[in-house]
């Protein structure tokens, strides 16, 4: 038996990024209706704690699939010029169980959670959001610029790295984007004040965003921390947002934002407004009102990787 191995430029050419964010709304509606259930991922520590390798298997009947994605995450490796996730989706035919594909995962991975967060700030972000503060410069940067460029008319973007010299070229490269003016700042403060949007893309193991910097009206994409010791906002975010989850299951066991923030005492579980798939579905209130500040925060689920990689496929063998 011959599998297709698809790789990145196949993802890309065939997955344009607003298809994937109706596609990651609808994936997150289904969560939320319980149409899709989804075991916790297995992320286990390796080469001596220099890395992990992740296991995230699951079960997409709408999409007619189900699989697992199989991954490593070595946070050093852009210094060795390696992207941090390597790896790949593997997809199943749910009605024989016949081999499908491998996917390239780790533009899978950029891609959709991008869109994921472009989906949540669809029904979370005022309409008129129109400057953006990225904290980060890597490949999440990217792919999360381009999925706020296409769904709010943003038209000024400061970008910020713990390395100005990334956070530079990153702007550089994306000079005008959109018809927006992209430009670096050197400090996160400058970055998110007066912004509409933030997101949080970083490898950082501490908070790199703090709640006295947000302006009324704003709303946050929590993306970058994924482990219940590591977080990118510090608890006052939590304190003075209207938080919703991916996952909220996901979210107890994983998202140090949220439990270090109770931990601290700024913030408890009880506050968590609900999951963006029922905002999505109609099923609880988004924003009320436009001084409102909106915490969402992402984690990634294999539900998202296996829509996103079946949608691939099928593109491709047309």
């Amino acid at each position: 038996m011959n599998v297709p191995v698809l790789d990145s430029d196949t993802v890309l050419r065939t997955l344009p990024m607003s298809d994937c964010i109706d596609l990651m709304a609808a994936t997150q509606a289904a969560i939320s209706r319980g149409d899709i259930e989804l075991p916790l991922r297995m992320m286990l520590s390796v080469a001596d704690g220099a890395g992990y390798f992740g296991v995230m298997p699951g079960e997409v009947g709408a999409e007619e699939v189900f699989g697992a994605k199989l991954v490593t995450l070595f946070p050093d490796n852009p210094s060795r010029g390696i992207p941090t996730v390597q790896g790949y989706i593997l997809l199943f035919n749910r009605a024989d169980g016949t081999p499908l594909a491998l996917v390239e995962a780790a533009s899978v991975t950029a891609l959709r959670t991008a869109a994921a967060s472009a989906a949540a700030t669809r029904v979370l972000a005022r309409e008129d959001a129109s400057i953006l503060a990225v904290l980060g410069c890597g490949v999440l940067a990217e792919s999360h610029l381009e999925a706020m460029l296409a769904i709010r008319p943003v038209r000024d973007v400061r970008v910020w790295g713990r390395d100005v010299q990334k956070a530079t070229a990153f702007a550089k490269r994306h000079a005008n984007r959109g018809g927006a003016r992209v430009r670096a700042v050197a400090d996160a403060a400058e970055a998110v004040a007066d912004a509409h949007l933030v997101c949080t893309v970083t490898g950082s193991n501490t908070p790199i965003l703090e709640g006295e910097w947000l302006s009324p009206g704003a709303h946050v994409n929590l993306v970058g921390a994924h482990n219940p010791a590591t977080r990118e906002a510090d608890g006052a975010v939590l304190a003075r947002g209207r938080v919703y989850t991916e996952i909220t299951e996901f979210a107890l066991a994983e998202a140090g934002d949220l439990l270090l923030a109770v931990e601290e005492g700024h913030f408890a579980l009880d506050d968590i407004v609900g999951e963006i798939g029922q905002v999505i579905g109609g099923e609880i209130p988004g924003r009320t009102d436009d001084g409102q500040i909106t915490v969402y925060k992402s984690l990634g689920n294999t539900a998202q990787d296996l829509a996103a990689a079946r949608a691939v496929y099928t593109r491709a063998s047309q």
